[in-house]
C-alpha cells in the first residue's frame, strides 16, 4: 500500500495551516483576526449548547438513570460557563496578535466540549425509543453542522469538533439495532466527509481574505507614505474639490503655493485660478480647464498661466472624476504641476529652431517659411520679391589670422550692418558659416533691389573695428527675384546661389543678378560631373600629344602630355571646364592617376629618349600617397624616372601646404623632373624658386604672345631666359605660332618651344609618323623681325667690386 497521497494531503494540509503555528509578526495577527472571528460567535455558540443540553437531558432522563444525566449535564454547564467567562473578560480588549498556544487551547475546548456531547451519541441513543432516538439524531447532527462551521476560521478546531462528535454518531448509529442504523451510519459517514472538506474550503477562504486584506494595508500604508513623501518633497500639489468647485483637501503645498493664505482656499479651484490668470476665466487654459471638468472626464496637462509674486509661472493640471455610490461625478482629485522651467526650456529650443544664437538673426528653417509665404504670394497676385544671397569675403583668413572670437565679432558686426538697412518687413537670415540672406518683401522694380544690394555691399564693405582691432569686412550678393527667378524655394534659393557664385567669380565684392546663362553653365557643370564619374569606365578620355623641340637645332626633345574628353552627347569637353569639376568632385585623384599610368605606358613603349611632360593638380600633389603613385606607376611601366617631367603650377604654394613641398622633393629624390608651369602669372615666383629647385621654367604664352608687339614682354622672356640659365634650369617657351616667336625666343636663349608652329596636339597614332619623317633642317624661318631693339640685359653676377661681369 503506497502512503505517497497521504503524504502529499499531510504536506498541503502542513502548509495550509502553517499561519497556526508560525511565529513571525504577520501570522500571530492573522491568528489573532480568526480567534476574534470565532470568539464573535461564543455567547450565541454557547446558548445553543445550553438549550440544547437542557432539552436533551429532559428527553432522555426517563430512559437513563439520573446519576448518568446529572453528570452530564453539569459537565456541559461547567464548559458552557468556562466559554462564556472567558469571554466576557475579553470582549472589550483588543487583540492584535495571539500566539500558537492560544490556538492549541481552542483546539482542546473544542475537543473536550465535543468529548461531552458524544456521551449521549455512544452511551444512550441505542437504548433510546425510537421516537427520543430521531430527536436526539436531530440534536446531533445541527450540533455537528454547527460546531464545525462556526470553528471554520480554526480548521484544526473545527476538524476536531467534527472528528469527534462525527465518530461518536457513527458509533451511536451503528450500536442502533435495525437495518435502518447501519444506513444512517453510511450517511453520516458520507456527511461527515463533505463536512470536512467545506472545514478546509472555508479555512483557504478566509486566510485568503486575511492576506488580501494584509497586502490591501500594506499597499494603502505605502501608497500613504508615497503620498505623504510627494507632498513633502516633489514640486507638485495635490488637491480635491468637490461637485461645486470648493476644496474638500488642500495639501500643505499648495497652501505655500499660494503665498501661505489659507483663505484663498475658501474660494473654489477655478475662481481661485481666475484671479491669478492674465485675462481671468477668458482666458484660454481656464476655458480649457472648465469645458474639462463640464465633461466628467479624466484629463491631463491642461495649461494655465499665473501671475506670483515671482514672476509669471505656467501651472499644468491633471485630475481624475470623483464617483459616489451612483456612479455619477461627487468631486475630483488631481495634481498642480508647476512646468515653469519645462516652458521656458521650450521657449527657448523655439527660439534655437528659428533663430541663430550667435546673431539673434532668423535661420534657414525660419527663411524657408518666410520665403514660402513670399512665393505663393508673389504667384497669387501681382506682386513681386528678392532674395540676396551674401557671403563674405576671405572670412577664413579673419579666422585663422585673427582667430575665432574675432570671427564671431566680424558676424555680429554684418548682422547688425544688415539690420540697419533693411526695411522691417524684410527679413535677415544666417544661413550658416559667413553666409547670410535677406528677403526682401514687396519691391517695386528691379532698380529699387539694385539701389538696395549696392547700398548693402557699401555698409558691408567699410572697415568695423573688432576687440579694439580694425577689421575689414568684404562681401559678395547674389540676387534672385521672385517670380522671375523661380516659383519654389529650391529655385529661388539654388538661382540665388549661382549669381552669388557668378559675382565671387567676377572678382567678389560685388553683386550679381540671376541669368539665365547662369542656370545653363550650373546644369553643364551638373551634367560634365555626372558623366565625368562613367568617362574612365567608357573609355571616353584619351591623351594627346604635342611635341616639344630645341630652339636652336630644331629636334625634338620631348613630348606634353594634354588629356582630351570626347563624349558622344556633350561633346568635346575643353580640359579648362572638366578639370576644375574632377577637383571640385574629388575624381581628380582617379583621373589623375589614369592620365599619368597611361602616359608611362607609352612613353616606355612608343617615344623613347624623348621626356613626356605631365600636368598635375595642386590637389593630386598634396595627397600624402602622391609620389608612391607616381613610384608604382612608374615601375609597373617600367619606364625610366628621368624620361617624366611633372609639370605644376604656382597655386601649389598659395595655400603653403607642407605636404605639396613634401611631395615634390620625394619626386625629386625618385629621380623624376619638375617644371614650374605659367611661370611669371602668379604670385611671388622667385621666392618658389628658393623653396624648391625646379628642372624647368615654362614660359606662359601670354608673354609669348606679345612678343613682336610690347618691348615689356621681350624684356620679361629675357630675365626669365637668363634667371634659369643662372639656376640652371631649362626654358620652355608654350604657345609659338609664328617663325618671328621662335626667333626671338632664341636669340634670347630659350631652350625649348612648343605650340601650332611646331605641331599640334595629336594622337597617337598622328604623332608616331610625325616623328618619323621629322627633319631639323626644316626650321621655319622669319620674314622679318621687330624694328624696335631695347637694350640687352646683362644678368652676370657682379664681382666683389661691384663691376658686372667681373670674376
Amino acid at each position: 500500500m503506497s502512503f505517497q497521497p497521504f503524504a502529499r494531503w499531510w504536506a498541503a494540509w502542513r502548509e495550509e495551516t502553517r499561519v497556526y503555528r508560525a511565529p513571525d509578526a504577520a501570522s500571530a495577527q492573522a491568528r489573532a483576526r480568526h480567534l476574534a472571528t470565532v470568539t464573535r460567535l461564543t455567547p450565541v455558540m454557547m446558548a445553543a449548547n445550553l438549550v440544547n443540553g437542557l432539552v436533551s437531558a429532559w428527553i432522555v432522563a426517563p430512559h437513563v438513570p439520573g446519576w448518568q444525566v446529572g453528570a452530564w449535564l453539569g459537565a456541559l454547564l461547567w464548559l458552557v460557563g468556562q466559554a462564556l467567562w472567558g469571554w466576557w473578560r475579553r470582549r472589550r480588549r483588543p487583540v492584535y496578535q495571539v500566539s500558537a498556544r492560544a490556538v492549541r487551547r481552542a483546539v482542546l475546548h473544542a475537543v473536550v466540549l465535543s468529548a461531552v456531547w458524544a456521551v449521549p451519541a455512544v452511551l444512550w441513543v441505542p437504548q433510546l425509543p425510537p421516537g427520543a432516538q430521531l430527536f436526539m439524531a436531530v440534536v446531533a447532527a445541527g450540533m455537528l453542522a454547527g460546531g464545525a462551521l462556526a470553528l471554520a476560521p480554526l480548521p484544526q478546531a473545527g476538524m476536531a469538533w467534527a472528528g469527534v462528535l462525527g465518530l461518536a454518531c457513527l458509533i451511536g448509529a451503528w450500536r442502533i439495532d435495525d437495518p435502518a442504523g447501519r444506513a444512517l451510519a453510511g450517511l453520516l459517514l458520507g456527511y461527515l466527509l463533505v463536512l470536512v472538506l467545506a472545514v478546509r474550503t472555508a479555512a483557504r477562504q478566509s486566510n485568503a481574505l486575511l492576506a488580501s486584506e494584509r497586502e490591501a494595508e500594506r499597499q494603502g500604508q505605502m501608497v500613504a507614505l508615497l503620498l505623504r513623501d510627494f507632498e513633502e518633497h516633489s514640486t507638485d500639489v495635490l488637491w480635491e474639490i468637490d461637485r461645486t468647485g470648493r476644496f474638500t483637501h488642500a495639501s500643505s503645498r499648495l497652501t505655500a503655493l499660494l503665498g501661505n493664505d489659507p483663505a484663498l482656499l475658501e474660494r473654489g479651484l477655478v475662481e481661485l485660478l481666475a484671479a491669478r490668470a492674465p485675462g481671468g476665466l477668458d482666458s484660454e487654459g481656464l476655458r480649457m480647464l472648465r469645458r474639462a471638468l463640464a465633461a466628467d472626464k479624466p484629463f491631463r496637462d491642461v495649461l494655465v498661466t499665473v501671475h506670483m509674486g515671482d514672476g509669471t509661472r505656467w501651472w499644468s493640471i491633471t485630475a481624475k472624476p470623483l464617483l459616489d455610490d451612483g456612479g455619477h461625478t461627487a468631486g475630483w482629485r488631481g495634481v498642480i504641476s508647476d512646468v515653469t522651467q519645462q516652458r521656458l526650456a521650450h521657449q527657448r529650443l523655439t527660439y534655437q529652431a528659428h533663430f541663430d544664437t550667435l546673431t539673434g538673426l532668423a535661420n534657414r528653417d525660419q527663411l524657408r517659411q518666410r520665403l514660402t509665404q513670399s512665393i505663393e504670394a508673389c504667384v497669387q497676385t501681382p506682386r513681386r520679391c528678392a532674395l540676396l544671397c551674401l557671403d563674405l569675403d576671405h572670412f577664413k583668413a579673419i579666422n585663422d589670422s585673427l582667430g575665432h572670437s574675432v570671427g564671431d565679432g566680424v558676424l555680429r558686426l554684418v548682422a547688425q550692418r544688415l539690420q540697419s538697412v533693411v526695411r522691417r518687413a524684410d527679413l535677415v537670415a544666417r544661413l550658416g558659416g559667413d553666409e547670410f540672406a535677406v528677403l526682401l518683401d514687396d519691391v517695386r522694380s528691379d532698380e529699387e533691389v539694385e539701389l538696395l544690394s549696392q547700398r548693402l555691399l557699401q555698409v558691408m564693405n567699410a572697415p568695423g573695428d573688432i576687440r579694439g582691432r580694425t577689421v575689414s569686412v568684404g562681401a559678395s550678393l547674389g540676387v534672385a527675384l521672385i517670380p522671375d527667378h523661380g516659383q519654389t524655394i529650391d529655385e529661388v534659393m539654388g538661382n540665388a546661389d549661382l549669381a552669388l557664385y557668378a559675382a565671387k567669380e567676377s572678382g567678389r565684392g560685388r553683386c550679381e543678378t540671376y541669368a539665365a546663362w547662369l542656370g545653363e553653365r550650373s546644369r553643364r557643370q551638373v551634367a560634365v560631373e555626372s558623366e565625368l564619374r562613367q568617362a574612365l569606365a567608357r573609355g571616353e578620355l584619351a591623351l594627346h600629344w604635342q611635341p616639344i623641340v630645341d630652339a636652336h637645332t630644331w629636334e625634338v626633345r620631348g613630348v606634353e602630355a594634354l588629356l582630351r574628353w570626347q563624349h558622344p552627347t556633350l561633346g568635346t569637353v575643353s580640359p579648362a571646364e572638366f578639370v576644375p569639376v574632377a577637383e571640385k568632385a574629388g575624381l581628380i585623384g582617379e583621373v589623375g592617376a589614369w592620365v599619368f599610368g597611361q602616359a608611362c605606358r607609352v612613353a616606355r613603349a612608343h617615344l623613347p629618349g624623348l621626356v613626356v611632360s605631365i600636368n598635375v593638380s595642386p590637389l593630386q600633389l598634396m595627397r600624402e600617397a602622391f609620389a608612391d603613385e607616381v613610384a608604382t606607376a612608374l615601375r609597373e611601366s617600367g619606364l625610366d624616372p628621368r624620361w617624366i617631367e611633372l609639370e605644376i603650377t604656382e597655386s601649389v604654394f598659395l595655400d603653403d601646404a607642407p605636404g605639396a613641398l613634401e611631395s615634390l622633393h620625394a619626386l625629386r629624390r625618385q629621380g623624376v623632373s619638375v617644371a614650374l608651369d605659367d611661370f611669371g602669372t602668379g604670385y611671388s615666383a622667385f621666392q618658389y624658386l628658393r623653396r624648391f629647385p625646379f628642372h624647368t621654367l615654362k614660359i606662359d604664352r601670354a608673354f609669348v604672345r606679345e612678343l613682336l608687339t610690347h618691348h615689356d614682354a621681350r624684356a620679361i622672356v629675357r630675365t626669365i631666359v637668363a634667371l634659369a640659365r643662372t639656376l640652371g634650369m631649362r626654358t620652355v617657351a608654350e604657345g609659338v605660332e609664328e617663325p618671328a616667336q621662335l626667333e626671338v625666343l632664341r636669340r634670347a636663349g630659350c631652350s625649348e618651344v612648343q605650340g601650332y608652329l611646331v605641331a599640334r596636339p595629336l594622337t597617337l597614332e598622328r604623332l608616331l609618323p610625325l616623328l618619323a619623317a621629322w627633319n631639323p633642317g626644316e626650321r621655319p624661318e622669319p620674314d622679318e623681325m621687330p624694328d624696335t631693339r631695347p637694350l640687352p640685359l646683362d644678368l652676370t653676377p657682379p664681382s666683389a667690386d661691384g663691376v658686372p661681369g667681373a670674376r
